[in-house]
């Protein structure tokens, strides 16, 4: 069970904006567990609900919290803010929920719940997708890239692969992955992870008293499928080689009935640089793409100390020919940094390639025009095609269930 920070909706003068009737039935599906911890979720003689006694309960909610609270407290406890007020109604507006004249944030936020959970998750998860900025890409080989089946079952497969390594990593069980299909806009899939993470214990003061809270910290990861490239991107926060492979496993089991389908190679080169030099800056031939200039770049030296050095320029090439000096030799290059500038843009942003497998974006919209010219230029490398029949499903997937519990 996954307990999360609920401090920001467990305060009586939030509590207290909303409606009797609205938070009554909000807590209406919890009625049992809120009773053993010695809350009626009723309407008292005097006509108040008390607030204090249920602040306590959510600021320290114990193992036997129902999954379902869990989630509902989650998701009305971070829009139930003024600065979210505008989005809440045009969420009630798409949901046909008439707002009252006097509905506060936390009130309109519980009231889009009780007409349709949906119409706060999705939002908030796509605002979620919207953060991370660094993935590691796996490559598949084998075949065709294809839309995978968002089927409710599949997702409930996912979850219950991955709440199988969660629990036996300390992480605890109910994990939940949220779907987005982009195939239409972006030609990707989208999967917002939401998890637990061990539980940790740390001090605490309340009422000039000296104590310790234990819960459990929620971390939200982030895999994306390529369509067309038929790669796997995968943010993990954690940024744990051994839960990144839980999810290579997990997706290309449940997905491609093949855990092993990602494989753990290399996807970027940074060898076009040192090859066709300023020549494999050039985007002419990309659509959306105006310029790009190489800005930096670090060249690791192995051995004891890990030495690198680390070049940054506004144009590294064309300092290099100001100064009459090639492009350095030395050194094992290890990371590139560009300034893309796209059509239309003022400003150009930034694209950080590291080898093997990370890429760093400013902006999400902008992955698929940059592979584009990574592709183009060489820096994605090409994958050797194998064939339906050079694989065995049977021995893949049996490794998939040793692999993901291990």
């Amino acid at each position: 069970m996954a307990t999360y920070s609920l401090n920001k909706f467990a305060q009586p003068d939030i509590l207290k904006k909303i409606k009797d009737e609205n938070l009554l039935q909000f807590l209406s599906p919890y009625t049992s567990y809120l009773e053993e911890r010695g809350v009626k979720p009723k309407v008292n003689g005097s006509a108040q609900i008390d607030y204090d006694l249920l602040c306590r309960i959510l600021m320290q909610p114990t193992e036997g919290i129902p999954p379902d609270m869990v989630d509902a407290l989650f998701f009305v406890h971070e829009v139930a803010d003024d600065e979210m007020y505008d989005e809440l109604l045009e969420m009630a507006k798409t949901g046909n929920v008439t707002v009252p004249a006097d509905a506060s944030p936390a009130d309109l936020a519980v009231m889009l719940w009780l007409k349709d959970p949906e119409l706060i998750k999705k939002p908030h998860a796509e605002a979620m997708m919207m953060k991370p900025k660094r993935f590691l890409s796996f490559q598949s080989s084998k075949g065709k890239g294809k839309k995978p089946l968002l089927s409710s079952g599949n997702i409930s497969k996912l979850e219950g692969l991955m709440d199988v390594w969660f629990e036996q990593h300390k992480r605890g069980k109910g994990c939940k992955v949220l779907p987005f299909d982009m195939e239409d806009k972006e030609g990707k899939v989208y999967f917002l992870v939401r998890h637990g993470m061990p539980f940790k214990r740390e001090g605490k003061i309340e009422d000039g008293e000296t104590g310790s809270v234990f819960y459990r910290p929620e971390f939200h990861d982030v895999v994306v499928y390529d369509i067309e490239a038929n790669e796997l991107q995968v943010f993990n926060k954690s940024d744990g080689k051994k839960e990144r492979a839980m999810y290579l496993s997990a997706f290309g089991q449940v997905f491609f009935n093949d855990a092993e389908y990602f494989p753990d190679d290399d996807k970027y080169t940074l060898q076009p640089l040192l090859d066709d030099g300023v020549n494999s800056l050039a985007c002419v031939d990309i659509d959306g793409l105006a310029e790009v200039r190489l800005t930096g770049v670090q060249l690791l030296f192995r051995g004891t100390f890990s030495d690198r050095t680390i070049f940054r320029s506004k144009d590294i090439f064309k300092s290099l020919e100001s100064r009459k000096r090639d492009f350095p030799d030395y050194g094992n290059l290890v990371e590139a940094s560009f300034q893309v500038k796209f059509d239309g843009s003022s400003k150009p942003r930034t694209v950080t390639i590291k080898t093997p497998n990370i890429a760093k974006f400013d902006r999400k919209e902008d992955a698929h025009v940059i592979e584009t010219w990574m592709k183009a230029r060489g820096f994605i490398k090409p994958q050797e095609m194998v064939t339906d029949e050079d694989n065995d499903s049977d021995v893949a997937v049996e490794y998939a269930s040793e692999a993901a519990v291990a």
